[in-house]
């Protein structure tokens, strides 16, 4: 009956959300020399999972003169069941413009899609990616990856995972044979910790809707007796964990019910020694994955060059590292 009522409430947000992001989307205007090209793949279909397709949908972003170069690949936010790959075109425009082709994908969404078989297409689509670059115009040994809120958690937990993987890839049933090297994350906004999520001070019921229900939603019923649980949050990650990639941390004061989740990540980062860098913007209108939503305002033009400029800064390093 809990998580039912959690259902209901979920789908109101994101059903409410999605017509506000249409408004938003048609008001923006694609910058001048990006072009956009959709794709589909096809996955294996997980027996566990009643999946309507088994098509991966993705987008690449270019330069109107196509060539070769870097990849950033953006993962959606929606809390896990909303969004697709064209949800963040305008972000996705802006950052193509700054030497970089940009992936985005239509991963399946809960309730029917875990948090594993999310993974686990990302996954998917990278190899693909990898074996077909040369047709993608894709430099894949110069690999990116962001994400905005769940799309920031998800970005956060595959690199995680590929890092790790002689620990957590029997765990994710993903194994990185064609060594995946991720150079650098932007976690925009990002929800890493998940365990936090769904808690509302004062708002007992709310927190007695939403604290289980979310979890149950992503690892499925019974969820604290699965592995996975236990390997999902940076303060489960960083202790144990192989040297890391450097990760831009980028976050508002503005975005009032997550925040405390880059700050908290920031705070690890620090105890655990992970490269990073840390943009909390002082500024109480810049709300929750601002620089997505609105991506010609200052702020956000701001925010958006930081993410490009943190990459380069990784690519640098990584022609000196070369050269030397």
């Amino acid at each position: 009956m809990r998580y039912f009522i959690f259902k209901k409430l979920y789908d109101y947000i994101w059903k409410n959300a999605d017509i506000g992001d249409k408004k938003i989307k048609s008001k923006e205007i694609k910058p001048e020399g990006i072009i956009k090209k959709e794709y589909s793949i096809f996955f294996p279909k997980n027996k566990t999972i009643k999946y309507k397709s088994n098509e991966l949908k993705f987008n690449i972003y270019y330069d109107k003169n196509i060539k070769t170069r870097p990849v950033i690949i953006d993962i959606h936010g929606g809390g896990w069941k909303y969004g697709d790959k064209d949800l963040n075109d305008n972000f996705c425009y802006h950052l193509a413009k700054n030497g970089f082709n940009i992936v985005s994908l239509s991963y399946s969404l809960g309730y029917k899609a875990k948090l594993i078989n999310q993974l686990q297409e990302i996954h998917f689509l990278i190899n693909h990616l990898i074996s077909n670059s040369e047709n993608f115009f894709l430099d894949m040994s110069s690999l990116f990856l962001t994400g905005d809120s769940a799309g920031g958690e998800l970005a956060f937990l595959y690199t995680a995972i590929i890092v790790n993987n002689f620990k957590y890839g029997e765990i994710y049933k993903i194994f990185n044979k064609n060594n995946i090297n991720v150079k650098g994350i932007a976690l925009n906004h990002a929800t890493c910790y998940l365990k936090d999520l769904g808690d509302f001070p004062g708002h007992k019921f709310l927190t007695w809707i939403c604290k289980n229900g979310i979890k149950r939603m992503l690892y499925g019923p019974f969820f604290k007796q699965r592995k996975i649980y236990t390997k999902t949050d940076p303060n489960d990650i960083f202790p144990t964990s192989n040297p890391f990639p450097p990760i831009l941390i980028l976050t508002s004061r503005g975005d009032k019910l997550y925040s405390f989740q880059s700050i908290l990540l920031n705070d690890d980062c620090n105890l655990y020694a992970i490269p990073h860098k840390f943009i909390n913007l002082d500024n109480e209108k810049a709300i929750h994955v601002f620089n997505v939503l609105y991506p010609n305002l200052d702020d956000s033009i701001y925010f958006n060059n930081e993410i490009t400029n943190f990459f380069k800064t990784e690519l640098n390093k990584k022609e000196e590292e070369t050269n030397k």
